[in-house]
């Protein structure tokens, strides 16, 4: 994949990972990302915000390729440290969220939190926040 279709930023409270406006997503796409993301940046106590935000979702994108990304992470880097959080951004409509909502519930069990909002501003006041057991 063309690392130029996303940015991959460290700013003070996470790593930023956004995708250009208007590109089409899938999961070769995410896992591509993901493993550059890796190669910069350590995972162990990290938070990520990754923006969604004006994406298309690749056609036929649901439980099998999401199932593929949330193998990629647990086997690729195995167990993450309980302190990170991960907050997704999508945009209103029902198929960015829905696949959130899939990678939320497959990623049960993991250390990692995973938070999925609309708003940049409510993403990054959660990611800020120090990690809650509970949630």
């Amino acid at each position: 994949m063309d690392k130029r279709l996303y940015k991959i930023e460290k700013l003070a409270h996470c790593v930023r990972v956004v995708f250009e406006n208007g590109m089409v997503v899938g999961p070769d796409e995410i896992i591509a990302a993901i493993d550059h993301e890796n190669e910069i940046y350590a995972i162990e106590g990290r938070h990520d915000l990754w923006d969604f935000r004006g994406c298309r979702i690749t056609p036929g994108f649901g439980f099998d390729g999401m199932n593929r990304v949330v193998d990629r992470i647990k086997g690729k880097y195995g167990r993450a440290n309980e302190n990170n959080k991960t907050a997704l951004l999508v945009d209103d409509g029902s198929t960015p969220y829905g696949l959130s909502r899939m990678f939320q519930l497959l990623m049960d069990g993991y250390p990692t939190q995973i938070g999925i909002f609309k708003d940049e501003a409510a993403a990054t006041q959660w990611i800020s926040k120090p990690v809650n057991p509970e949630e």
